[in-house]
């Protein structure tokens, strides 16, 4: 029972409670300011309502959450207090009681329909019931602090979480590509949308929200069940590679005979030094094609053979990526997703001993899901 009654959210770390408490401080302190400040010319112009210390928690404690948002905030405080006023002018004999359940209920219902749920709204519009007697005759003039100070307080909510590298709006249909793992799942935003309203989350949680969390979970199960094994567990040790003086006529024939879209390059010692795209040789036979034909019959008997063969060397690239033996495969998925490598070259110190592909990792996703 205790269990069930106790507290449900996980423990705050420090860092996050320094946070939240002083931007919430910090963004109450400046509506004051404001309110001070408009006071000098126009007194009681402005003026602090409570809910809006309930609207500085969602702003700055859970500024993901979709109630947390501009839109919400400044809505959400907003129209519950011009439905609670048109009640009142609407109903002015109905009691206390049954107006401010009138106006709480109501409230809920517009904010739901605006796509604009925001907790203290309801707060609003009960405040807006129990002192209709000081907020009733300033009319509609009630709207501006109600509009006003949470626009304050959103505005400093974005530039608080900006400068602390905390994302706070939400970007419709587009996640941050900081925060989007490589992992694409197999789930559209509609399937993410029914998910979250199958469990009655749809307030608490944005699809895209929803789809970072699912891939990175998926991402982090992937790499923990990877982690055991090692880059010299999978790669191919039955090297396919050339020297630096490699003729490339040779190195054309070991593309067609092995079928493979890069070559390693190996010094005397065995130490990677570059590497030979399949692609690469094609546009320099090509282009050495393209001189030929452009040729008249003339050049070409007077055309003299090269005296030094093309070599590796010459269409060489640096090594793109390399691991060692023992490095953990889950280590590399990241850049496996994020990077077109051809291969991933695994040395031992600094002599190659193999290469990954990707063949070679699904291979070993295939086997550790059977």
């Amino acid at each position: 029972m205790w269990q069930r009654l106790g507290p449900v959210a996980s423990r705050a770390s420090w860092k996050e409670l320094i946070r939240s408490c002083i931007g919430a401080g910090l963004g109450l302190a400046l509506a004051g300011m404001l309110v001070g400040m408009v006071d000098h010319f126009l007194p009681h112009a402005l003026f602090l309502f409570a809910p809006l210390g309930a609207t500085a928690v969602l702003v700055f404690a859970v500024p993901s959450s979709p109630l947390a948002q501009p839109w919400n905030c400044v809505v959400g405080n907003t129209v519950p207090a011009l439905y609670s006023l048109l009640l009142l002018w609407a109903f002015p004999t109905l009691s206390q009681t049954s107006m401010a359940a009138l106006a709480v209920g109501g409230a809920i219902a517009i904010m739901l329909a605006l796509r604009a749920l925001h907790p203290p709204g309801g707060a609003v519009a009960l405040l807006t019931v129990l002192s209709a007697e000081q907020l009733l005759p300033m009319g509609w003039y009630l709207l501006v602090p109600m509009a006003a100070l949470s626009a304050v307080l959103v505005a400093v909510g974005v530039l608080y979480h900006r400068a602390c590298g905390r994302p706070y709006l939400h970007q419709p249909h587009q996640v941050a590509k900081a925060q989007r793992p490589a992992t694409r799942l197999a789930l559209s935003e509609q399937d993410l949308e029914q998910l979250l309203q199958r469990f009655d989350q749809s307030n608490n949680l944005s699809p895209e929200d929803l789809g970072v969390m699912l891939a990175a979970a998926e991402e982090d199960a992937i790499k923990r069940r990877m982690s055991a094994v090692s880059c010299g567990e999978v790669m191919s040790a039955k090297l396919v590679s050339v020297s630096p003086q490699t003729p490339l006529e040779e190195i054309a024939e070991l593309f067609h005979r092995h079928l493979v879209k890069c070559l390693p390059v190996v010094d005397a010692q065995g130490e990677l030094i570059g590497r030979v795209l399949r692609a690469d040789l094609f546009d320099w036979l090509w282009q050495g094609h393209r001189a030929r034909q452009q040729q008249n019959l003339w050049q070409r008997l007077r055309s003299k053979p090269a005296k030094e063969q093309s070599v590796a060397q010459d269409l060489m690239r640096a090594p793109e990526m390399s691991v060692q033996e023992a490095t953990p495969l889950g280590d590399l998925l990241q850049e496996l997703a994020s990077h077109t490598v051809q291969f991933i070259a695994v040395l031992r110190g600094k002599t190659l001993v193999g290469v990954i592909t990707r063949s070679d990792v699904i291979r070993t996703l295939l086997s550790l899901n059977h």
